[in-house]
Formats: structure tokens, C-alpha cells, sequence
């Protein structure tokens, strides 16, 4: 839980009421499914990526560090602890959320969500 509130925001569109201080129902409404969760990339220090980085080769481009491939795992695993079920899983074309979501869910679809 503790993963949840320091590391990450999630925005989940739901169509019932869910209070923001009740971790309990949080987690009974995301184990009922049929939601939308969006999940920020695990910790890669610094910010932004260099002048002329690549979507195409990760060195290049700011990535996760060894905190933040555990904190992907703490992610995959709040999941499963919770049986909250996944259909897909999407990824922006950056190494470090690409990473972020094999480590946590073991799989993902690279979407391009920018023009």
C-alpha cells in the first residue's frame, strides 16, 4: 500500500463513487475490474531525458534505476496480493515505462500517445 501513496498516481475513471481515503474500497473497486488505471513509470532519477535522446536505444534515454525496477516489482505485486485483474497493458514508447511495465505485469503493448 505504502508504494501506492508514496511512488505512484493513479487516476482511475469509475463510474460508482470511490473515497480517496478508503484504501479498502480502492481496492474492492479495482477487483471488481472495468476500470481504467494509469500507472507513472517506477523511479529513473533525474528529469527529462538528454538533448538528443532515441526512443529507439535506451542508452540514450533517462531509465529506471535499481529502486525503481524494485518499486516495479511492488507494483506487479500489489496486483496479484490484491487479485486485481488486468486485461491490457499499455506502455508509452519510453524504455523506462516499457521496463516498468515487464517488470510489474510481465507484458505490455507499446502505444504511441503523442502525434
Amino acid at each position: 500500500m505504502k508504494i501506492i501513496k508514496l511512488y505512484l498516481t493513479i487516476f482511475i475513471l469509475i463510474t460508482s463513487v470511490v473515497k480517496a481515503d478508503s484504501n479498502d474500497n480502492l481496492i474492492e473497486e479495482l477487483h471488481n475490474g472495468g476500470k481504467l488505471i494509469f500507472i507513472r513509470h517506477a523511479y529513473a532519477p533525474g528529469g527529462g531525458d538528454p538533448v538528443n535522446f532515441d526512443l529507439n536505444h535506451c542508452n540514450t534515454q533517462r531509465n529506471l534505476s535499481v529502486r525503481g525496477k524494485e518499486q516495479a516489482k511492488k507494483i506487479g505485486n500489489f496486483f496479484i496480493k490484491n487479485n486485481i485483474p488486468i486485461d491490457k497493458i499499455y506502455s508509452s514508447q519510453w524504455c523506462r515505462c516499457k521496463d516498468t511495465s515487464l517488470i510489474a505485469f510481465n507484458k505490455f503493448e507499446t502505444k504511441k500517445f503523442y502525434n
